[in-house]
This record gives C-alpha cells, structure tokens and sequence, in this order.
C-alpha cells in the first residue's frame, strides 16, 4: 500500500472515527508496516465496537508480543481461540493455538 493510500486511510478513519470495518483496515495495514503501536490502537477502536471471529485478537497479540506485553499478548491468543471456536473456525483456531505454541513453548 502506498504511504498515499495510508493517509487516505488514516484521513478517513479522523471523519469516520465509528467505522469499525475501516479500523480494522488500518489496522492491518499499520501491522503489515510493522508499526504495532499504531496497530493495537486501531484494534482497540475495532473491539470497541463489537464481536471479532478471532484474527484480529490474534493481531493484537502480535502486536504486544513486539511491544514487549507478552502476558497481554497470552491472553490474547486464547481470547482468539475461544472466539474462534464460537465461530467455528477450526482452521483459525488450529492457527492462532499453533501461534501461542509458538509465543510460549
């Protein structure tokens, strides 16, 4: 993504500070760029506005692992397991425990 399309992102998000779907947008690409500080902060706008089928908790613990909040980052993945499972998504959930082995062998 162009640093032309992230302003327009992050543009949008400032008029549209209530659009879930267009946080997690820049959420994502915030997290691509590697700038997790930027990400979990978007993710939070995300949360705040309703239910996740559990990849976007398993982005939030990838930003806190890097930022050094690994216990935050623990809890995150087994939110995004359970969250997983109420959606049934066994592929996801294979996916985020396969992270948590990971994180924390």
């Amino acid at each position: 993504m162009s640093a032309d399309r992230l302003s327009q992102l992050e543009k949008m998000a400032l008029e549209s500070p209530e659009d879930r779907e267009l946080r997690y947008f820049l959420a994502t690409e915030y997290f691509r760029l590697q700038r997790y500080a930027d990400s979990l902060r978007e993710l939070e706008h995300y949360f705040r506005g309703g239910d996740d089928e559990g990849v976007g908790f398993k982005m939030r613990a990838i930003c806190l692992f890097h930022l050094g909040r690994k216990e935050e980052a623990r809890v995150a993945l087994q939110s995004g397991i359970v969250a997983a499972n109420r959606h049934h998504h066994s592929d996801l959930t294979a996916e985020i425990e396969e992270t948590l082995q990971e994180f924390f062998p």
